[in-house]
Protein backbone atom coordinates (compact mmCIF):
# COMPACT_ATOMS: atom_id res chain seq x y z
CA UNK A 1 0.00 0.00 0.00
CA UNK A 2 2.70 2.47 1.25
CA UNK A 3 4.27 2.04 -2.43
CA UNK A 4 1.16 2.83 -3.98
CA UNK A 5 1.01 5.86 -2.05
CA UNK A 6 4.03 7.32 -3.11
CA UNK A 7 3.49 6.67 -6.72
CA UNK A 8 0.21 8.52 -6.32
CA UNK A 9 -2.16 5.28 -6.91
CA UNK A 10 -4.80 5.89 -3.86
CA UNK A 11 -7.15 2.96 -6.40
CA UNK A 12 -7.16 0.28 -3.46
CA UNK A 13 -6.45 3.04 -0.79
CA UNK A 14 -10.25 2.58 0.78
CA UNK A 15 -10.04 -1.09 0.91
CA UNK A 16 -6.62 -1.25 2.34
CA UNK A 17 -7.01 1.09 4.96
CA UNK A 18 -10.63 -0.90 5.56
CA UNK A 19 -8.59 -3.98 5.91
CA UNK A 20 -6.07 -1.93 8.34
CA UNK A 21 -8.90 -1.11 10.68
CA UNK A 22 -9.81 -4.61 11.02
CA UNK A 23 -6.77 -5.80 11.74
CA UNK A 24 -6.81 -3.51 14.70
CA UNK A 25 -10.11 -4.05 16.06
CA UNK A 26 -8.81 -8.02 16.15
CA UNK A 27 -6.01 -6.61 18.06
CA UNK A 28 -7.65 -4.06 20.70
CA UNK A 29 -10.30 -7.01 21.51
CA UNK A 30 -7.16 -9.47 21.75
CA UNK A 31 -5.44 -6.98 24.14
CA UNK A 32 -8.58 -6.39 26.09
CA UNK A 33 -9.49 -10.04 26.23
CA UNK A 34 -5.66 -10.53 27.87
CA UNK A 35 -6.28 -8.32 30.24
CA UNK A 36 -9.14 -9.72 31.52
CA UNK A 37 -7.79 -13.45 31.35
CA UNK A 38 -4.85 -11.48 33.71
CA UNK A 39 -7.54 -10.28 35.85
CA UNK A 40 -9.40 -13.65 36.42
CA UNK A 41 -6.33 -15.61 36.48
CA UNK A 42 -5.41 -13.58 39.66
CA UNK A 43 -8.80 -13.01 41.41
CA UNK A 44 -9.40 -17.11 40.96
CA UNK A 45 -5.79 -17.40 42.30
CA UNK A 46 -5.70 -14.97 45.44
CA UNK A 47 -9.55 -14.54 46.04
CA UNK A 48 -11.35 -16.93 48.84
CA UNK A 49 -14.49 -16.36 47.87
CA UNK A 50 -15.95 -18.59 45.22
CA UNK A 51 -18.99 -16.11 44.45
CA UNK A 52 -16.65 -13.36 43.71
CA UNK A 53 -14.97 -15.40 41.16
CA UNK A 54 -18.01 -16.84 40.06
CA UNK A 55 -19.32 -13.23 39.37
CA UNK A 56 -16.73 -11.48 38.13
CA UNK A 57 -16.44 -14.14 35.23
CA UNK A 58 -20.06 -13.47 34.55
CA UNK A 59 -19.54 -9.62 34.46
CA UNK A 60 -16.43 -10.10 31.66
CA UNK A 61 -18.34 -12.53 29.83
CA UNK A 62 -21.50 -9.94 29.44
CA UNK A 63 -19.41 -6.95 28.70
CA UNK A 64 -17.53 -8.83 25.90
CA UNK A 65 -21.19 -10.00 24.78
CA UNK A 66 -22.17 -5.98 24.71
CA UNK A 67 -19.02 -5.02 23.13
CA UNK A 68 -19.19 -7.93 20.23
CA UNK A 69 -23.01 -7.16 19.68
CA UNK A 70 -22.70 -3.29 19.44
CA UNK A 71 -19.83 -4.01 16.99
CA UNK A 72 -21.91 -2.60 13.63
CA UNK A 73 -22.53 0.71 15.25
CA UNK A 74 -18.65 1.50 16.71
CA UNK A 75 -16.72 4.15 15.36
CA UNK A 76 -12.74 3.82 15.23
CA UNK A 77 -11.60 7.47 15.64
CA UNK A 78 -8.66 7.77 17.94
CA UNK A 79 -6.62 11.23 18.70
CA UNK A 80 -3.03 10.87 19.74
CA UNK A 81 -3.64 12.18 22.93
CA UNK A 82 -6.21 9.24 23.57
CA UNK A 83 -4.02 6.84 22.38
CA UNK A 84 -1.31 7.89 24.89
CA UNK A 85 -3.05 7.75 27.83
CA UNK A 86 -5.05 4.31 26.95
CA UNK A 87 -1.83 2.91 26.13
CA UNK A 88 -0.61 4.22 29.86
CA UNK A 89 -3.41 2.77 31.24
CA UNK A 90 -2.63 -0.89 30.42
CA UNK A 91 0.81 -0.55 30.43
CA UNK A 92 -0.04 0.21 34.22
CA UNK A 93 -2.83 -2.58 34.77
CA UNK A 94 -0.22 -4.95 33.57
CA UNK A 95 2.79 -3.76 36.01
CA UNK A 96 0.06 -3.35 39.10
CA UNK A 97 -1.49 -7.10 37.87
CA UNK A 98 1.96 -8.57 38.19
CA UNK A 99 2.95 -6.65 41.19
CA UNK A 100 -0.37 -7.56 42.83
CA UNK A 101 -0.55 -9.74 45.98
CA UNK A 102 -3.77 -9.45 47.23
CA UNK A 103 -7.52 -8.86 45.23
CA UNK A 104 -8.48 -6.70 48.23
CA UNK A 105 -5.73 -4.34 46.91
CA UNK A 106 -7.57 -0.76 46.23
CA UNK A 107 -5.76 -0.07 43.16
CA UNK A 108 -5.68 -3.85 41.79
CA UNK A 109 -9.77 -3.69 42.05
CA UNK A 110 -9.47 -0.15 39.62
CA UNK A 111 -7.64 -2.90 36.78
CA UNK A 112 -10.33 -3.80 35.02
CA UNK A 113 -11.92 0.04 35.00
CA UNK A 114 -8.72 1.25 33.78
CA UNK A 115 -7.97 -1.68 31.25
CA UNK A 116 -11.46 -0.93 29.79
CA UNK A 117 -11.15 2.35 29.31
CA UNK A 118 -7.75 2.30 28.20
CA UNK A 119 -8.69 -0.24 24.99
CA UNK A 120 -11.85 1.77 24.55
CA UNK A 121 -9.81 5.19 24.30
CA UNK A 122 -7.08 3.78 21.85
CA UNK A 123 -9.69 2.14 19.72
CA UNK A 124 -12.07 5.20 19.54
CA UNK A 125 -10.49 8.31 21.93
CA UNK A 126 -12.29 10.38 24.10
CA UNK A 127 -15.61 11.44 21.76
CA UNK A 128 -15.86 7.65 21.59
CA UNK A 129 -15.92 6.44 25.29
CA UNK A 130 -19.60 6.79 25.63
CA UNK A 131 -19.68 3.94 22.91
CA UNK A 132 -18.40 1.12 25.31
CA UNK A 133 -20.61 3.01 28.45
CA UNK A 134 -22.21 -0.70 28.61
CA UNK A 135 -18.88 -2.18 29.34
CA UNK A 136 -17.11 0.73 30.99
CA UNK A 137 -20.39 0.53 33.90
CA UNK A 138 -19.77 -3.35 34.39
CA UNK A 139 -16.24 -2.61 34.61
CA UNK A 140 -17.17 -0.37 37.34
CA UNK A 141 -18.58 -2.51 39.22
CA UNK A 142 -15.44 -4.73 39.58
CA UNK A 143 -14.11 -1.81 40.69
CA UNK A 144 -16.33 -0.95 43.95
CA UNK A 145 -14.38 -0.88 47.52
CA UNK A 146 -16.69 -3.51 48.63
CA UNK A 147 -14.86 -3.10 52.35
CA UNK A 148 -15.48 -0.05 52.55
CA UNK A 149 -19.01 0.40 51.07
CA UNK A 150 -20.14 -2.13 53.92
CA UNK A 151 -18.58 -0.64 56.39
CA UNK A 152 -20.05 2.80 55.29
CA UNK A 153 -23.69 1.30 54.07
CA UNK A 154 -23.49 -0.46 58.37
CA UNK A 155 -23.08 3.15 59.81
CA UNK A 156 -25.93 4.20 58.17
CA UNK A 157 -28.41 0.55 58.19
CA UNK A 158 -28.11 -1.98 60.52
CA UNK A 159 -27.99 -4.78 58.05
CA UNK A 160 -27.31 -7.21 60.26
CA UNK A 161 -29.49 -6.38 63.20
CA UNK A 162 -32.31 -6.98 60.45
CA UNK A 163 -31.01 -9.87 59.39
CA UNK A 164 -31.41 -10.80 63.00
CA UNK A 165 -34.84 -9.51 63.46
CA UNK A 166 -36.23 -11.52 60.41
CA UNK A 167 -34.29 -14.60 61.01
CA UNK A 168 -35.53 -14.71 64.49
CA UNK A 169 -38.84 -14.16 63.49
CA UNK A 170 -38.71 -17.36 60.42
CA UNK A 171 -37.69 -19.80 63.88
CA UNK A 172 -40.61 -18.10 65.72
CA UNK A 173 -43.17 -18.73 63.26
CA UNK A 174 -41.36 -22.24 62.89
CA UNK A 175 -42.41 -22.73 66.66
CA UNK A 176 -38.92 -22.50 67.36
CA UNK A 177 -37.75 -20.98 71.13
CA UNK A 178 -36.15 -17.88 70.29
CA UNK A 179 -34.56 -14.76 72.04
CA UNK A 180 -33.59 -11.94 69.77
CA UNK A 181 -31.05 -9.15 71.16
CA UNK A 182 -28.91 -7.19 68.49
CA UNK A 183 -27.53 -9.48 66.36
CA UNK A 184 -27.32 -12.51 68.69
CA UNK A 185 -29.79 -15.02 68.57
CA UNK A 186 -30.79 -17.70 71.05
CA UNK A 187 -32.99 -20.62 70.98
CA UNK A 188 -33.47 -24.25 72.53
CA UNK A 189 -30.42 -25.28 69.51
CA UNK A 190 -27.83 -23.13 70.49
CA UNK A 191 -26.58 -19.50 70.07
CA UNK A 192 -25.79 -17.68 66.56
CA UNK A 193 -24.20 -14.36 66.77
CA UNK A 194 -24.27 -12.68 63.64
CA UNK A 195 -20.67 -11.36 62.09
CA UNK A 196 -20.51 -8.94 59.20
CA UNK A 197 -20.08 -11.08 56.35
CA UNK A 198 -23.55 -12.94 57.11
CA UNK A 199 -25.38 -9.60 57.59
CA UNK A 200 -26.71 -10.32 53.25
CA UNK A 201 -24.72 -7.33 51.98
CA UNK A 202 -22.19 -9.89 49.95
CA UNK A 203 -25.57 -11.54 48.34
CA UNK A 204 -27.62 -8.12 47.68
CA UNK A 205 -24.52 -6.92 46.08
CA UNK A 206 -23.91 -9.99 44.03
CA UNK A 207 -27.51 -9.71 43.00
CA UNK A 208 -27.75 -6.63 42.00
CA UNK A 209 -24.82 -6.81 39.99
CA UNK A 210 -26.92 -9.98 38.22
CA UNK A 211 -30.01 -7.37 37.46
CA UNK A 212 -27.59 -4.98 36.14
CA UNK A 213 -26.48 -7.27 33.46
CA UNK A 214 -29.71 -8.73 32.84
CA UNK A 215 -31.37 -5.17 32.20
CA UNK A 216 -28.05 -4.61 29.90
CA UNK A 217 -28.72 -7.78 27.68
CA UNK A 218 -32.39 -8.07 27.41
CA UNK A 219 -35.00 -5.25 27.01
CA UNK A 220 -37.08 -4.75 29.69
CA UNK A 221 -39.09 -1.21 30.39
CA UNK A 222 -37.46 1.16 32.21
CA UNK A 223 -40.80 0.90 34.89
CA UNK A 224 -39.92 -3.04 35.15
CA UNK A 225 -36.05 -2.01 35.01
CA UNK A 226 -36.51 -0.08 38.82
CA UNK A 227 -38.92 -2.58 40.12
CA UNK A 228 -36.80 -5.70 39.64
CA UNK A 229 -33.49 -4.26 41.55
CA UNK A 230 -35.52 -3.84 45.11
CA UNK A 231 -36.69 -7.26 44.30
CA UNK A 232 -33.31 -8.48 43.59
CA UNK A 233 -32.33 -6.87 47.39
CA UNK A 234 -35.34 -8.45 49.11
CA UNK A 235 -34.73 -11.94 47.68
CA UNK A 236 -31.05 -11.51 48.95
CA UNK A 237 -32.36 -10.71 52.16
CA UNK A 238 -34.92 -12.74 52.63
CA UNK A 239 -32.90 -15.90 51.12
CA UNK A 240 -29.98 -14.81 53.75
CA UNK A 241 -31.97 -14.46 56.48
CA UNK A 242 -33.74 -18.05 56.18
CA UNK A 243 -29.86 -19.62 55.59
CA UNK A 244 -29.01 -17.96 59.22
CA UNK A 245 -31.97 -19.27 60.62
CA UNK A 246 -31.38 -22.46 59.45
CA UNK A 247 -27.34 -21.70 60.98
CA UNK A 248 -29.24 -21.33 64.38
CA UNK A 249 -31.07 -24.76 63.89
CA UNK A 250 -27.64 -26.67 63.58
CA UNK A 251 -25.56 -24.56 65.76
CA UNK A 252 -24.76 -27.55 67.79
CA UNK A 253 -24.08 -29.49 65.19
CA UNK A 254 -20.31 -28.24 64.18
CA UNK A 255 -20.17 -30.64 60.81
CA UNK A 256 -23.58 -29.44 60.11
CA UNK A 257 -22.83 -25.80 60.81
CA UNK A 258 -19.96 -26.05 59.07
CA UNK A 259 -21.28 -27.09 55.64
CA UNK A 260 -24.29 -24.62 55.89
CA UNK A 261 -21.95 -21.77 57.28
CA UNK A 262 -18.99 -21.91 54.68
CA UNK A 263 -19.39 -25.23 53.15
CA UNK A 264 -20.83 -25.93 49.68
CA UNK A 265 -24.19 -25.52 51.85
CA UNK A 266 -23.55 -22.10 51.92
CA UNK A 267 -23.26 -21.96 48.19
CA UNK A 268 -27.23 -23.59 47.70
CA UNK A 269 -28.46 -20.40 49.08
CA UNK A 270 -26.41 -18.34 46.87
CA UNK A 271 -27.94 -20.50 43.39
CA UNK A 272 -31.52 -20.64 44.67
CA UNK A 273 -31.60 -17.11 45.20
CA UNK A 274 -29.81 -16.11 41.46
CA UNK A 275 -32.66 -18.82 40.21
CA UNK A 276 -35.63 -16.95 42.14
CA UNK A 277 -33.85 -13.76 40.73
CA UNK A 278 -33.74 -15.43 37.21
CA UNK A 279 -37.00 -16.44 36.89
CA UNK A 280 -38.66 -13.35 37.78
CA UNK A 281 -36.10 -11.15 35.19
CA UNK A 282 -37.34 -14.07 32.56
CA UNK A 283 -40.93 -13.37 33.49
CA UNK A 284 -40.98 -9.61 33.27
CA UNK A 285 -38.86 -9.61 29.65
CA UNK A 286 -41.12 -12.61 28.16
CA UNK A 287 -44.28 -10.52 29.27
CA UNK A 288 -43.26 -7.53 27.48
CA UNK A 289 -42.18 -9.52 24.54
CA UNK A 290 -45.73 -10.92 24.45
CA UNK A 291 -46.94 -7.50 24.58
CA UNK A 292 -45.06 -5.81 22.03
CA UNK A 293 -46.20 -8.89 19.50
CA UNK A 294 -49.98 -8.37 20.41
Amino acid sequence: MLGNILRGNFTNLHSSIKKATSKLEFWLLATWVSLIAINLTLVGRLGENIDDTAIQILTWAVAILLVIRNRPNLKFESTASAIAIGTLLIIWVLIKSLLTRRVTDILFILTPLMATVGVALIASGWKGLKQYWQAILLAATLGIPIAFLFAAIEKVIPVNVFTAQFANSVLWYGGAKVLQQGTTISSQFGTVELARGCAGLPPILMLLRITLMFVLVFPVPRSRMWLMFPTAVAIAFIVNSVRVALLVVVSSQADAFKYWHTGDGSQIFSVVAVAILLTLCNWLSRDEEEYEEN
